[in-house]
């Protein structure tokens, strides 16, 4: 599944480049069977993309997955954990202060 507009817009992107590969393929191939058989893997990956493209779309943007931009730097005898308390994942340092609090 495709997850942000970086992702859609390859998949659009793809989706133009195998078009132009079938309609090439359209008017160079002279066998029908030829041709049949050349555009036909061409033309499910484009519909299974364009599957891709409208679940995405569908899908309101405060509801796609977000990155992680946090980075966390962890010391060798650092412990990771998770707080059930919406605090999340934090290290063993965090968890110290958050009893404290």
């Amino acid at each position: 599944m495709i997850q942000n507009d970086q992702e859609l817009k390859a998949t659009l992107n793809r989706i133009e480049h195998f078009q132009k590969i079938v309609e090439k393929l359209q008017q160079v191939e002279t066998n029908p069977r030829n041709y049949e058989l050349s555009a036909g893997g061409f033309l499910a990956e484009i519909d299974r993309m364009n599957l891709e493209v409208a679940e995405y779309l569908s899908v309101h943007s405060s509801e796609l997955i977000k990155p992680i931009t946090d980075t966390v730097h962890l010391k060798p005898d650092d412990v990771l954990f998770h707080s059930s308390a919406e605090h999340g994942w934090g290290t063993s340092l965090q968890a110290v202060s958050l009893v404290t609090e």
